[in-house]
């Protein structure tokens, strides 16, 4: 067990530099969030900007004088919502990706430590019923193979920006499942990670880059998993 709990922290620490250095190379060619700005000053004076959810919320949050970085934590922690409408949130109000994404991921990861203990409580478990059965239906492929699987099913589940994935059913279907606390939390936070990435490449880059990012990170997990293999049949 000791020997899998190294392996998958491992793994979290090398998802975790691999993102930073994909999300400076993706900013860095970028353009900057001045010219952003500039540029949608421009636009706006032909054209009347449509606001999203997610630039709702945001200026929602705003009208109580709280700061951007702020308005941008809460927004990640909220259910549906989370990292993956947060990062594009981020760039749109003017702030630079390598704020914008720890901010997201941090946002996001705040409510899921103390979701993963409350869950525990009968009472919350019986009012939150309907949430679980549809988050165990969506999970439910997760609890298939060794603790490793079940760890890099559940950082695929969260990490790749579908509807109805996330951190949110991510934590509920790890516990449905009976998956360690430790690691449930750094299975989750590798996805975050993962999925932050993905949501500034496309933000940055648009399609084709949120495509190459997720070809790498498949490339990656695939070795990871092959890796794996070669070390069980050893």
């Amino acid at each position: 067990e000791s020997k899998s709990m190294k392996k998958i922290f491992n793994t979290t620490v090398r998802s975790l530099i691999f993102a930073i250095a994909i999300a400076s190379t993706v900013s860095a060619r970028a353009p900057s969030p001045a010219f952003a700005a500039a540029k949608k000053v421009a636009d706006s004076s032909t054209a009347v900007e449509h606001l999203h959810v997610g630039q709702k919320i945001a200026n929602y949050f705003r009208s109580f004088g709280l700061p951007d970085l702020a308005v941008l934590a809460l927004i990640s922690a909220l259910p549906v919502v989370e990292l993956r409408g947060a990062v594009p949130v981020g760039v749109w109000m003017g702030l630079p990706i390598s704020k914008v994404l720890p901010v997201c991921v941090l946002g996001n990861m705040a409510p899921i430590v103390p979701l993963l203990f409350l869950l525990r409580n009968d009472k919350l478990k019986e009012l939150m019923s309907p949430i679980l059965s549809r988050a165990e239906k969506k999970s439910a492929s997760l609890g298939v193979g060794s603790i490793e699987k079940q760890w890099a099913s559940l950082a695929a589940f969260v990490g790749i920006p579908l509807p109805g994935t996330g951190a949110w059913t991510g934590a509920m279907g790890a516990f449905l499942l009976g998956m360690p606390t430790a690691v449930a939390l750094s299975s989750i936070f590798t996805g975050v990670v993962s999925a932050g990435m993905i949501m500034t490449a496309i933000t940055l880059a648009g399609k084709k880059g949120g495509i190459t990012a997720l070809a790498i990170l498949a490339l990656i997990t695939g070795r990871e998993f092959f890796a794996k293999k070669e070390e069980e049949g050893a």
